[in-house]
Formats: C-alpha cells, sequence, structure tokens
C-alpha cells in the first residue's frame, strides 16, 4: 500500500524553493484533498485536458477516503 505525503515549500519559484515541512499525517492528507475536491471542477473544452482533470480529482478523491480509513 502507498502512502500519500504533503510538502509545503516556499520560494521566490517553485526551482529555488526550499522544503519547510513534509508530513504523511492522515487528517492532515485528508483534510488538504477534501478542499481541493470541495473547489468547483472548471468547464474544459479540450477532451484530453478534461480527462486529466477528471483523473485528477478521482486520484485525490482515493487519497481522501484511504485517509478517512
Amino acid at each position: 500500500m502507498s502512502t500519500s505525503f504533503l510538502a509545503l515549500y516556499r520560494g521566490e519559484s517553485v526551482g529555488g524553493a526550499k522544503l519547510l515541512a513534509l508530513t504523511a499525517e492522515p487528517e492532515i492528507v485528508r483534510d488538504f484533498a477534501g478542499r481541493l475536491l470541495a473547489g468547483p471542477e472548471e468547464p474544459e473544452s479540450d477532451t484530453a485536458l478534461h480527462e486529466l482533470e477528471h483523473g485528477r480529482r478521482r486520484a485525490l478523491q482515493l487519497v481522501h477516503d484511504e485517509a478517512s480509513e
């Protein structure tokens, strides 16, 4: 079984950012995934990009559900 992790970085750019915190705490992972899922699904006219977004949201739902167990 895989573990889901969250990392918090800070910096002027993604490439120059430094790691501030890392957690696999299930409650934090569940809350984060739930907050992302609570946001509206943006309409996407490109079918390939729509499928990518749908898959991303499904993966978030799986992570959320797993962290709830």
